[in-house]
């Protein structure tokens, strides 16, 4: 092996003169205090959202994050730009901010704190040992960063609804536009024998935000003299995204269409995935092509100012550019153990506040305490498919299907009248995993909201809950919907209220369970509806009062130990 290829597999350490090494041994100790606090975090990300389509872009910014900064210190230290310029208090103050936001989200599953943390943490360590000047140069460095921070559901949840209708829209007006035998009912398409359900990854959120990070580390890193160019680009690549999920989608729907659903959602569901990025970088690269075009028709068509030559100093090695910059990683031991232990007790305090769920044991079987006849209601089999309660197909307890046990059943009266029953418990209600609105759903599936209320519902004698009623139609199919929510001991209303109330219990040191309980029936006229919600309430009202003690802890108050209680003694449990 020559010399030459035994330096080009150096690392930069290696680099440094053998004296000098031993000034590594700090950063080595403040390298092992942000393992402590982030590699539970990561592993838990993997086994949570970063193991979902939806955010596998994440772990794909943390590497390339990590890799620029790396490439970034190289230009600096090339460049003579870091400064050693230590501020301890202020390093200290933004650390301290960012392991309060780690405690914050850690504890209570808030992803956009515990995981945007890195971003205050690495930055206070920085301003703490180099001082502010050094941190601002690498600010595009912590702005990449922010691409990996999942995104609350809440915010996901209205993004992607309306971007999967469009993009099944798109689809079915160009597939109709060739010949194709297509219909689409929401996020729903039929076409020939099949149905395809639209699915949150083929929305395009997650492909938008990995396109927009490479993009934008692209454009940084080639360094383009144009603003126009550099501004154009980055704002093409939302309309990119858009245009590569709908053929996506075109060529999955066609996969089926020719050979059937096992081709559509096997291999091939992956290979459409390659041809999205594939198709959006043709887009990208043609589009750059154009603007390069057009910015260089823009400079010569302007007149040439005389230019003087600039010096370009030569090229200096790896091995001399550390050697030479050896000195500026020196940082005080003291120092360096301080930040560690404070991280590794901020992961202790992190785990010491960890809210722990109220209902513990197995799930409640909600089957067995919902008895198949009550007053005047007596269950029947249903002639019509209730709208699904979980528009996701991850499966599991998971944000995308976050219940632990659901009932559907229809039951009729002595006059005829039908009333359909959902209800879907889940054992623990966290930020980013708990119960959807029924709403969401219906219009996920193709219903158009007509009316939306906010009411109380008298689902007892002197007892009424907060709940909600809307009237939804698709195509002639009219239904109105009324449900309520409970987590823990209340009804919140909406993602505002239901957020500060898992937060509240969180800070209080518990999870909660929670529950939907829906109830809705069909008309043929939506001047029906005041008489449908007057229904369903009699319904509801019938149906407390008929359950038993565990069943109506399950659905009114909450109350984890009476329910674990009644739970064990009935053995109603699976």
């Amino acid at each position: 092996m020559s010399l030459t290829g035994m330096q080009s597999a150096e690392s930069p350490v290696d680099r440094l003169p053998a004296g000098k090494r031993g000034l590594l041994l700090p950063w080595l100790v403040v390298v092992l205090g942000i393992l402590l606090l982030y590699v539970p975090t990561v592993i838990d990300l993997f086994h949570g959202p970063w193991g979902t389509e939806r955010n596998a872009h994440g772990p794909i910014v943390l590497v390339v994050s990590f890799g620029f900064f790396y490439i970034r210190i190289r230009q600096l230290l090339r460049a003579g730009e870091i400064v050693r310029a230590p501020r301890p208090l202020l390093g200290a103050l933004v650390l301290l901010l960012g392991l309060l936001s780690f405690v914050l989200g850690r504890s209570q599953s808030l992803h956009i704190f515990e995981v945007g943390s890195l971003i205050p943490v690495l930055a206070g360590v920085i301003i703490f040992f180099y001082g502010w000047q050094t941190c601002r140069r690498m600010w595009f460095a912590f702005f990449f960063m922010m691409f990996m921070i999942p995104l609350p559901s809440t915010f996901v949840d209205a993004v992607t609804l309306p971007m999967k209708i469009a993009v099944s829209a798109v689809t079915q007006l160009v597939l109709h536009g060739i010949g194709y035998p297509v219909a689409r009912d929401g996020v729903i398409l039929v076409i020939g024998q099949y149905q395809l359900l639209v699915a949150d990854a083929c929305a395009g959120l997650n492909s938008l935000f990995t396109l927009e990070a490479l993009g934008l580390l692209y454009m940084n890193l080639v360094r383009h003299h144009s603003v126009l160019r550099n501004t154009v680009l980055a704002m093409l690549i939302i309309p990119i995204s858009f245009a590569s999920n709908t053929i996506r989608v075109i060529i999955l729907a066609l996969i089926t269409y020719y050979l059937g659903d096992a081709a559509g959602q096997g291999f091939l569901h992956g290979f459409a995935g390659m041809v999205l990025f594939l198709t959006a970088l043709g887009l990208i690269m043609a589009i750059d092509n154009t603007l390069v075009w057009l910015v260089e028709r823009r400079e010569r068509s302007r007149p040439h100012a005389a230019t003087a030559a600039v010096a370009v100093p030569p090229k200096e090695s790896q091995g001399l550019l550390w050697q030479r910059n050896a000195g500026l990683f020196a940082i005080g031991v003291k120092g360096a153990a301080a930040v560690a232990v404070t991280m590794a007790l901020t992961q202790g305090i992190s785990m010491a506040v960890m809210p722990q769920p109220e209902v513990v044991g197995r799930t409640p079987d909600i089957e067995t305490m919902i008895p198949h006849r009550f007053g005047q209601w007596v269950e029947v089999p249903s002639p019509y498919l209730q709208v699904d309660l979980s528009v996701g197909e991850e499966g599991g307890n998971s944000s995308e299907q976050p219940y632990d046990s659901v009932v559907m059943k229809t039951y009729r009266n002595a006059q005829g009248e039908q009333v359909m029953l959902a209800l879907a418990y889940a054992r623990q209600q966290r930020q980013e995993v708990k119960i959807h609105r029924p709403e969401v759903c219906y219009t996920a599936q193709g219903f158009v909201e007509l009316n939306h209320a906010r009411v109380e519902i008298a689902a007892a004698p002197g007892m009424s809950v907060t709940g909600d009623r809307f009237l939804m139609q698709n195509k002639n199919r009219i239904e109105a919907v009324s449900y309520w929510i409970r987590m823990g001991d209340a009804f919140p209303r909406g993602g505002w209220e239901t957020r500060m109330k898992l937060l509240k219990d969180g800070l209080d040191g518990k999870v909660p369970d929670g529950i939907l309980v829906r109830a809705s029936s069909l008309m043929t006229d939506p001047a029906q509806v005041e008489a449908a919600y007057l229904l369903q309430e009699g319904f509801l009202k019938d149906l407390v009062g008929a359950v038993g003690p565990q069943a109506k802890a399950l659905l009114l108050t909450g109350g984890a130990d009476k329910l674990n209680v009644a739970m064990a003694n009935t053995g109603a449990i699976k």
